[in-house]
């Protein structure tokens, strides 16, 4: 820490971030916040990364201005108030849209600085110790989840990051060495040659810039022969190293902070077209190290894409000697050993124009943030939503919460809700259909419906004693209908019973099935298509489709003889025909 309005710290993985406010209105204020901002940044206290520490001290120097501008002094945290932090959370909730999450975000920053303070010091006035006892005045924000992509805008990133991918192949294992071949040392060479002065970048590790080459030869041979044209013959450039990031989240669905992170020892025992890949995330503390199994081989592959990642940016890494996976030449010159957030996302907007890629009609808004859930909601679709294979790296309450409950897949959803309502009347609706075996089995044991297609109890021995047969099954209860009132006689037309619960069909009501098939088919012919399949569409289903399948062809072949050779098949339930 170089002081309290200037920090630099060093995180237990090297990785460095610095905040800067030397220049700051309200540095008194500042200053107290800073010190216990750095203080945060030791293991285990709650700063983790440079990602967080940016984000909450743009936070506090987004209060500290306001402050300013509302305040006529220096404000110690001694002097704080309530009004201090509703009138920001005002302020914020102003100038952000209604559904942000921003203004919530903001202000759980500071009060967290502010509690830390308060324990730490003992200063804060009675008032606000009471209002640091919860963070928002106003709703943590409802706001629209982060969506996937549709398959239409998938195809064309990935049809887009594929092109990008196969030039820096072409170039990076072709041309570019093909040309370095022709080389020589320029110096007794001559410099008016391409291959000359990519040998000088080679022999600069690529850092060799077109201020260089003009010092020593002048601007019109610098001009000609410039570095910025020629060194991406030899080392990856931004825009190489994004599309392989993007079509690896894709093809992967690791979070994106993790992929990035990535270093060029995380393959691990490739095994039969499947590798591991080691990646480290951040948040899942105390678990941070995690694997996952990935296909392998094909270029297309993650494993694959790993693999082809490895060779184009083999160049830098052996300049940098950094492990980092996505190194690459930036384009003044100096080697990067990362793909840090910013230069993603720079190269996101830059990607879209370079392509200039459309989601209706408009320029694509790409954020790398939503390919995970682009990925998950593939695997969801394609899985049926089964959550042992969309659960990989969280807890079913968080993948179900974060990455299934999203607009993308909310018709797959309601499709679920539909197809299980059917289902369920379907079941409500379906009549017990029992074999000969099946009836037999219930003859000889009535006591055991556990083998039966509708083991509901006994009330099916009683409903093949011949009491209760209808024209097209036998009933279980004719006057407790699922159509009805119970007590009273069932109120539909016969032929309901091929879609009731109640009704029961053997093998001894096939001829009036059958026969009842004929008439249908008879009736097609004299009534118009819309209204015939009104009335007798259903029934002809239930007939073809679910009762004539569960008996022989036998049991079929007699049962359409007696139907075409009986002029009447009506049956009426015995209790109306009064006991006769």
């Amino acid at each position: 820490m170089l002081g309290v309005l200037r920090i630099e710290i060093a995180f237990p993985d090297n990785r460095t971030a610095v905040v800067d406010w030397t220049r700051e209105p309200q540095q008194r204020l500042l200053g107290a916040l800073g010190a216990e901002l750095a203080a945060s940044c030791s293991v285990g206290q709650g700063t983790g990364s440079p990602h967080t520490l940016r984000n909450r001290a743009r936070s506090c120097l987004l209060w500290a201005r306001w402050l300013d501008s509302t305040e006529a002094v220096e404000l110690r945290v001694g002097d704080l108030l309530p009004r201090h932090l509703d009138g920001f959370e005002s302020h914020l909730r102003e100038s952000h849209p209604e559904f942000s999450r921003t203004p919530y975000a903001r202000i759980a920053d500071v009060v967290w600085i502010l509690r830390r303070l308060g324990e730490k010091e003992h200063e804060l006035s009675p008032s606000m110790a009471r209002r640091l006892s919860y963070t928002s005045a106003g709703p943590v924000g409802s706001y629209y989840p982060r969506d996937a992509y549709s398959p239409h805008v998938v195809n064309k990133l990935r049809a887009a990051a594929r092109a990008d991918v196969d030039d820096a192949v072409r170039r990076l294992t072709l041309h570019g060495p093909a040309l370095l071949a022709q080389g020589q040392d320029p110096r007794t060479a001559g410099w008016d040659s391409d291959a000359n002065v990519l040998w000088e970048i080679r022999h600069h590790d690529g850092q060799f810039t077109r201020q260089m080459l003009a010092e020593t030869v002048g601007s019109q041979l610098a001009t000609a022969h410039t570095p910025g044209r020629l060194a991406p013959l030899l080392y990856p450039t931004s825009r190489d190293v994004f599309a392989l990031l993007l079509l690896f989240c894709l093809e992967s669905g690791m979070e994106l902070e993790a992929a990035r992170e990535l270093t060029s020892d995380c393959l691990k025992n490739p095994n039969r077209g499947y590798v591991q890949i080691e990646y480290l995330k951040r948040r899942r503390h105390g678990q941070e190290w995690n694997v996952i199994r990935v296909r392998d081989g094909s270029p297309n592959s993650p494993g694959g894409l790993i693999r082809l990642a490895l060779r184009l940016t083999s160049s830098v890494r052996e300049a940098t000697g950094a492990p980092g996976l996505w190194q690459f030449r930036t384009k003044d010159g100096p080697l990067s050993p990362e793909f840090s957030a910013s230069a993603a996302s720079q190269m996101a907007r830059s990607f879209v124009s370079l392509h200039q890629l459309t989601d209706e009609g408009r320029p694509l808004d790409l954020r790398l943030s939503r390919l995970r859930k682009t990925y998950k909601a593939a695997v969801y679709k394609t899985t049926g939503g089964k959550m042992s294979a969309f659960v990989q790296g969280h807890s079913p309450d968080i993948a179900a919460a974060h990455y299934a409950d999203i607009p993308s897949l909310r018709d797959l959803h309601e499709q679920a809700v539909a197809d299980g309502l059917q289902d369920a009347l379907s079941d409500a609706q379906a009549p017990t259909i029992l074999t000969p075996e099946e009836e037999e089995t219930l003859s000889q044991q009535p006591s055991d419906g556990s083998e039966l297609p509708d083991p509901t109890g006994a009330e099916l021995p009683r409903s093949l004693s011949g009491d209760s047969d209808l024209w097209l099954s036998s009933c279980r209860n004719f006057f407790d209908s699922p159509f009805g009132t119970k007590g009273k006689p069932c109120p539909v037309s016969f032929f309901a019973c091929l879609g009731c619960s109640n009704a029961v069909i053997t093998r001894g009501k096939l001829p009036a099935i059958l026969a009842f098939l004929n008439h249908i088919e008879s009736e097609r012919a004299k009534t118009p298509a819309e209204e015939w399949a009104a009335r007798f569409g259903n029934a002809r289903q239930q007939i073809l489709e679910m009762i004539i399948p569960r008996f022989s062809e036998d049991d079929v072949l007699n049962a359409r003889a007696v139907a075409e050779s009986v002029t009447s098949l009506i049956f009426l339930p015995q209790t109306l025909l009064g006991g006769h």
